[in-house]
């Protein structure tokens, strides 16, 4: 990236980002979605531990990304899960492909750190999960509990890429 590219782009924060005791996905506690929605209740995501804030930018897809930080990530806002844009292996629990576009609504792009080791401040073992590209926490001891993936009801996610670390705002 040029360093005039770098000067335009503008990032910014985005608090109310928890973790849901269900399915183990990262969702967005947004009070302009209607409502979430867990792929293991049917219901909406039921929050529980930290609130995370995650840094973005409104700037073109894969702008922002170096070494340790991955875009590209987008707001569901149809289940409010965060999710990967590129992949095409997407499976929302409200039905077809993951959609970040909202009326009125800004096509946030979420940057990532990742391979980072825990700075403080910072929660790592979130994964990408490659079957329904949802970003979930897989720090149990216990890998058989690895919440419930909306395309694979049986099994859970599967981690692959990148060991996140998902920047915390409040300790709760």
């Amino acid at each position: 990236m040029s360093p005039t590219a770098a000067a335009a782009e503008s990032r910014y924060t985005l608090d109310g980002w928890r973790f849901c005791v269900n399915c183990f996905e990262l969702f967005l506690v947004d009070f302009t979605v209607d409502q979430s929605l867990c792929p293991r209740t049917r219901g909406p995501h039921q929050a529980a531990g930290w609130t995370f804030r995650l840094t973005y930018n409104l700037s073109p897809a894969g702008t922002g990304e170096s070494a340790n930080t991955q875009s590209n990530w987008r707001h569901c806002y149809r289940c409010a899960a965060l999710y990967w844009a590129p992949s095409t292996a997407q499976k929302c629990p409200a039905g077809g492909a993951h959609s970040y576009i909202h009326p009125g609504g800004y096509p946030r792009q979420f940057l990532l750190p990742h391979d980072i080791g825990e700075p403080a401040w910072t929660q790592h073992q979130w994964r990408f999960c490659f079957k329904c590209s949802a970003q979930f926490y897989n720090g149990y001891a216990y890998k058989g509990e690895y919440g419930l993936c909306p395309y694979d009801y049986i099994y859970g996610h599967t981690a692959a890429g990148y060991d996140f670390a998902i920047p915390v705002s409040a300790y709760t």
